[in-house]
């Protein structure tokens, strides 16, 4: 079987380090193959260390958007690897809508859609320099919006784009002022801190926690994994 490798960012958070590698360890047990953690930042083993280590891997990126990372430096530690294949990170799917909207839920302590309990929701990102990544967040606020019945807006922690005390402000001058933040987030650390930490101040109703302990995203982990062997199989053949 070929060994399932998850590439994470990396995190200086030992909970949230523990979140990733329980996330590949659970999509792992799902398809039955052996697998490692390696990250493209902050932290050790290095993907590529990794990658030495694991032949002809399946590689999947555990990052909600293809950003810097995804689209540069995964690449280039898969290419210096021998028969290791990547595939499509986690992106704009239902797994992850699904995952934050029960996120909101238990945040908010309440059943039924989550417009069923507040006027507007913000989908807090971590954030990115590429315009296409930040596109993917706008798409999955859409997804949420639609599945939740409930306003949507999109709010970023680091770089380009409105940050979260923006965002809320807009909602409550809107006449939205029973607010929630969605994260978009895979565990906890740097960027999960400082939502909460924003959120409070901006008096909202709940904050969703991370997404990577939840059961849909290391399903579609696996999915990511099944479909890239099988794929890589019928190419050999």
């Amino acid at each position: 079987m070929r060994p399932l490798v998850v590439a994470a960012h990396g995190t200086v958070s030992e909970a949230g380090r523990a979140v990733i590698e329980d996330c590949a360890r659970r999509a792992a047990d799902l398809v039955g193959a052996p697998w490692r953690v390696g990250y493209v930042d902050v932290c050790a083993p290095a993907l590529a260390d990794v990658l030495s280590e694991a032949d002809d891997s399946v590689v999947v990126p555990l990052f909600l958007t293809s950003g810097y990372h995804v689209r540069y430096d995964v690449p280039a530690a898969v290419a210096r690897a021998r028969s290791a294949v990547v595939t499509p990170a986690l992106g704009a799917g239902r797994a992850v809508v699904e995952a934050l909207g029960a996120r909101v839920r238990e945040a908010l302590g309440a059943p039924g859609h989550v417009g069923d309990h507040i006027d507007a929701l913000v989908l807090a990102s971590a954030g990115s320099s590429l315009a296409s990544a930040r596109a993917e967040v706008d798409e999955v606020a859409a997804m949420l919006a639609e599945t939740e019945r409930v306003p949507v807006s999109t709010a970023y922690l680091s770089g380009p784009g409105t940050d979260l005390t923006a965002a809320c402000a807009a909602h409550r001058e809107a006449g939205r002022s029973r607010l929630a933040v969605a994260t978009h987030l895979l565990a906890p650390g740097v960027f999960l801190d400082r939502a909460r930490r924003v959120a409070a101040d901006c008096d909202v109703l709940g904050v969703g926690a991370e997404l990577g302990t939840h059961p849909a995203v290391s399903t579609l982990v696996a999915a990511r994994y099944t479909a890239a062997r099988l794929t890589q199989a019928a190419t050999r053949t």
